[in-house]
């Protein structure tokens, strides 16, 4: 497994001008935020649930937590700004990177408010969004079988 501030830092070393992954303040459910941070949680979120329909196991060691804008992990919210004021080079084996490069190719065109969306229609976020104010720890896990049903089209469509 692998910690989430090496996957972020492989999702910002793809953006190295900072288009996707910026620093654009955005109000979101009476919530200030960086749209590029917003982006960068929504990709390690859906990186995971995707690893996990794939492999039935967890790619990213961090838990994830119930935000009012969707899934985050803590760290990468309070270390973005420094995290995306870099460009770090992250060396991981070629099938981590093949599988990365295609969830970054699959949601590079989609909105910030997009990804938001999708993450709010995950049963985990579904069950604790009552109790965001909280931060609750998700246990995405124990949603495999569903995430392979509803990950299923995307993981054929990009042949992973």
């Amino acid at each position: 497994m692998l910690k989430a501030s090496v996957v972020a830092k492989y999702f910002l070393s793809k953006d190295p001008k900072r288009l996707l992954f910026n620093n654009n303040v955005v109000k979101i459910n009476n919530t200030k935020s960086y749209e590029g941070n917003i982006r960068l949680n929504k990709y390690l979120f859906l990186t995971q649930v995707v690893y996990l329909a794939k492999y039935s196991k967890k790619l990213i060691y961090d838990d994830f937590v119930a935000y009012v804008n969707g899934p985050v992990v803590k760290n990468i919210i309070n270390d973005y700004s420094i995290m995306s004021s870099k460009n770090e080079i992250i060396d991981l084996p070629s099938n981590i990177k093949a599988f990365l490069d295609k969830i970054y190719e699959a949601l590079e065109n989609a909105t910030y408010e997009e990804l938001i969306e999708i993450t709010h229609e995950d049963p985990e976020w579904i069950r604790l969004s009552q109790d965001v104010y909280n931060a609750p720890i998700m246990n995405l896990e124990k949603n495999i079988d569903i995430y392979k049903e509803r990950y299923k089209g995307l993981i054929e469509a990009l042949k992973i």
